[in-house]
């Protein structure tokens, strides 16, 4: 299978133009303010995440009965998605509470005086109230919607090559430029840091690595299945790369 094909020419350029997105660019840490809109814009990408992982759990490990044994219960994978699961939707800190990492940006955001009242109404009104959803920022709106038209292919490849390369391989850069421009001493920042820190840490030393394997296997040296999926990985990276310039637009 070839895999130096024209869209993981144009997956490569893309992910190096979302690591010198110009946000990143500026020297001084965000104000209080400019994070208020950073995470007013970001939350949605937080929330659409466990969208993608789950529809993954359903593809590799469903929660359906009878249980049956399968392929991917042997090889690490399902271990892998249930680990990730696990750790978004019950995570403990260090004082032994329990949390999402959904909660946890939710909490960071009400820290620091971040309108959250937005994506909570847009998450109980998701494909219910039109009117609603629209409220949310346009940027953010397209980045969901490129995410659930992924996720509506229903094949196992496209939503892996988005999980892989549109999130696990890519936030450990990218959230490492977000927390050098987070003040390191502001303890209403303590919750963002935690969530920022814990992605980086995770992502990098184990997701990362295990999601690429994930993807090579689902593609199954399969040319077709594979320069689908990177198209849509493309589609990805580039919907991240809109999300920030909506916030800088915003900033300026």
């Amino acid at each position: 299978m070839n895999k130096n094909t024209n869209n993981t020419i144009l997956l490569k350029k893309k992910i190096e133009e979302l690591n010198s997105h110009k946000l990143f660019e500026k020297s001084k840490s965000f104000s209080a303010e400019e994070l208020k809109i950073f995470m007013e814009y970001h939350v949605y990408a937080v929330w659409d995440f466990m969208s993608i992982v789950k529809a993954l759990q359903n593809h590799i490990c469903p929660s359906k009965y009878p249980w049956v044994p399968n392929k991917y219960t042997k090889n690490g994978i399902a271990h892998l998605i249930n680990e990730i699961v696990f750790s978004e939707e019950s995570d403990v800190d260090e004082n032994g509470n329990y949390f999402s990492h959904f909660d946890l940006y939710i909490l960071a955001m009400k820290d620091i005086g971040a309108d959250s009242s937005k994506i909570i109404k847009f998450i109980k009104n998701f494909n219910k109230n039109e009117e609603v959803c629209q409220k949310a920022p346009k940027e953010s709106l397209e980045f969901i919607k490129n995410t659930f038209n992924c996720i509506d292919t229903n094949k196992l490849s496209n939503i892996a090559a988005i999980f892989t390369y549109g999130r696990e391989t890519t936030i450990p850069d990218m959230f490492s430029r977000i927390l050098d421009k987070i003040d390191e001493k502001d303890h209403k920042l303590k919750n963002l840091r935690l969530y920022i820190k814990r992605h980086i840490e995770v992502d990098s030393s184990r997701h990362g690595p295990l999601s690429i394997e994930l993807f090579n296997y689902t593609c199954n040296q399969n040319q077709d299945i594979y320069d689908e999926a990177i198209n849509y990985a493309v589609k990805a990276i580039d919907s991240r790369i809109k999300l920030w310039d909506g916030v800088s637009k915003k900033l300026s």
